[in-house]
């Protein structure tokens, strides 16, 4: 197994750099089940972040690419139950991606809630606002 910078999985999935396009794809192209590429939570929110940002695509565009990358069989993904729920999540609302996944990872963890002084994470992503008593 292989771990994969957000900068490769950047260039796999827009095209933009006809070099490292070509690298990224190859490589990419290459994973087998037997030798995958491993992604990490952190590739995943910087690569949503990347994507949203930089290249300004739409939420939709987003959570299109995330479903075909977490459904790949070459590609391992750390915390994959959680990706998928802060995907449906993010998909379902208005939640920011990396909300959601913090939430969704924080759950998974143990924690009975996530407290927040971020309003919008509160309210679309399930965390607790905190606020003076």
């Amino acid at each position: 197994m292989i771990g994969l910078d957000t900068n490769v999985i950047v260039r796999y999935i827009m095209q933009d750099d006809p070099a490292q396009a070509a690298l990224a794809s190859a490589l990419i192209e290459g994973l087998t089940d037997d030798q995958p590429g491993f992604v990490s939570v952190v590739t995943c929110v910087e690569t949503v972040w990347v994507l949203t940002r930089s290249y300004k695509l739409t939420r939709d565009a987003i959570i299109e690419t995330l479903e075909i990358l977490l459904g790949a069989y070459q590609l391992r993904f750390e915390h994959k139950p959680d990706l998928y729920r802060a995907l449906a999540d993010y998909k379902a609302g208005k939640a920011d991606f990396s909300d959601a996944l913090i939430h969704r990872l924080n759950l998974s963890a143990g924690c009975e809630r996530t407290l927040t002084f971020d309003v919008a994470a509160a309210e679309h992503a399930g965390m607790t606002l905190i606020t003076p008593e």
